[in-house]
């Protein structure tokens, strides 16, 4: 168990250190970055500069984690900026306020009408 928790912890920093190199390298819109081995579960994706600070998301499909961190590009370093857990909202039929387009239940209601 602690054999995998370094070697997740290794993987973890090597992924970090090559995005903090791409972004110090100007990067594209977007990179994604995957871990191999071990850590296929992990990915990053690299946001758009915004007011000299660079984004970036890590996500862990195995613990259903999403973290996001900022890179100060004037030399400020790396931040963490808020990690959310994603497991109950996958449970959620529709969230928020606004709505694009018709309700869940309105869809299930038309679709039962239709089995019938």
């Amino acid at each position: 168990m602690d054999k995998k928790y370094r070697l997740n912890t290794i993987l973890f920093g090597v992924i970090i250190t090559l995005l903090v190199l791409i972004l110090v390298k100007n990067s594209p819109n977007y990179v994604v970055a995957q871990g191999d081995g071990g850590a296929r579960h992990v990915f990053a994706v690299v946001g758009n500069q915004q007011a000299n600070r660079e984004p970036f998301y890590l996500v862990d499909t195995r613990q259903e984690v999403i973290m996001v961190y900022e890179y100060g590009v004037q030399g400020e370093g790396l931040g963490l900026v808020t990690t959310r857990s994603y497991r109950y909202d996958k449970q959620l039929e529709q969230y928020g306020r606004t709505y694009f387009g018709p309700k869940v239940d309105k869809i299930k209601k038309e679709l039962e009408k239709v089995r019938k």
